[in-house]
């Protein structure tokens, strides 16, 4: 009997097809948005990127190439924002992002965002949505889409957004352009590496009552969105944390039974992540390191990525944590993806609808 392949294990391994494909539309037709989006960041006091899930994680590693440049920015989840925090946005560039366009809390948020905000730039993979029709500029992201969960469209877009952070702050094109073209052209590579050696990852990820993902930076990042995926594609609970906040207590939890992921891209707290990866090991826990291997003495406890900038660590660091995600949904017998109590798109804030199966 034929097995069928589950469709995000096709999001997956479209990634670099789709991020090449979101490069040529923003330098090309999608240019105009970005750059008057980005002229509209630096001419406000502060600029706050918010979305929900995937879509704030996706505005991570911009705010630091934002805040490496002097640019003041926050990163706020909308549904706080919505109720508590839109104070903040008195006079800001104000960046909506939302994949659907369609999220209940995004199009709650526009209403109280004219009434504060400088500028409401709407970031979204879809044209046609309501976030789309309702702000100017709208920079289209232009991915490929998911089926469920956003995999490919989550590449997308914090690809889409680290493109408009150096713009805001006028880097030099040619420098990142190239940047970003060889971190997609690794990608290739690297998701035919992790198919294959996923397949023995068990060690790590049967068994785990909880899986701790740890990073520092723009990885952070990674760690967000690698947690949501142990939700959503695996259904098994997952704990994502700034590396050196573990350091301050919760690393009393680690014995046999711990399970982590730490992030260790190129960058300047490198060694500190290595630090802790090896401590966590010394204290009886399971551990994989995500980053270059580099003869650090980490070997055989590797997932290695790419060598590029740190800024762009999270286009490439990802993608372990997604192939593991998918193996811990097949070995306790989940369909990778399928959704049991939400839809694609939240339209509630107070009602679970039920998926369409």
């Amino acid at each position: 009997m034929t097995m069928v392949e589950p469709r995000l294990l096709e999001d997956i391994r479209n990634q670099p097809r789709s991020l090449a494909r979101v490069m040529s539309y923003q330098f090309g037709e999608g240019r105009e948005a970005l750059l008057e989006a980005a002229a509209a960041m630096r001419s406000a006091p502060h600029v706050v990127l918010t979305g929900m899930g995937s879509s704030l994680f996706a505005a991570i590693p911009a705010r630091y190439v934002l805040a490496a440049r002097g640019m003041a920015c926050d990163v706020v989840e909308t549904a706080e924002l919505l109720h508590y925090l839109h104070g903040e946005c008195r006079d800001a560039a104000v960046l909506v992002i939302s994949r659907s366009g369609e999220s209940i809390e995004a199009s709650c948020a526009l209403d109280k965002l004219r009434e504060t905000a400088r500028t409401v730039i709407g970031v979204t993979n879809e044209p046609g949505s309501k976030l789309a029709a309702r702000t100017r500029p709208t920079i289209l992201v232009n991915s490929c889409a998911d089926e469920m969960v956003a995999v490919q469209t989550y590449t997308a877009t914090v690809l889409v957004l680290l493109m408009l952070a150096h713009l805001a702050v006028e880097d030099p094109e040619p420098g990142w352009r190239g940047g970003f073209e060889a971190a997609v052209e690794a990608l290739g590579d690297a998701i035919a590496k992790y198919e294959s050696e996923s397949e023995s990852w068990r060690d790590l990820l049967e068994g785990a009552s909880n899986i701790h993902l740890l990073a520092r930076g723009p990885s952070l990042a990674s760690a967000r969105e690698g947690a949501l995926l142990f939700n959503e594609v695996a259904k098994t609970s997952s704990t994502a944390m700034g590396a050196g906040d573990f350091r301050h207590g919760p690393v009393e939890i680690v014995d046999c039974h711990f399970r982590g992921v730490v992030f260790a891209p190129e960058g300047i707290t490198r060694s500190l992540n290595l630090a802790l990866a090896r401590d966590l090991i010394r204290f009886g826990g399971c551990v994989r390191v995500v980053g270059p291997a580099d003869g650090d003495g980490m070997e055989g406890l590797m997932w290695p990525t790419a060598r590029v900038p740190e800024a762009l660590a999270p286009l490439v660091d990802i993608v372990p944590v997604q192939f593991a995600a998918l193996r811990l949904a097949q070995s306790r017998g989940i369909v990778p993806g399928r959704f049991r109590y939400v839809p694609q798109v939240t339209l509630s804030e107070s009602v679970f609808e039920r998926p369409a199966q």
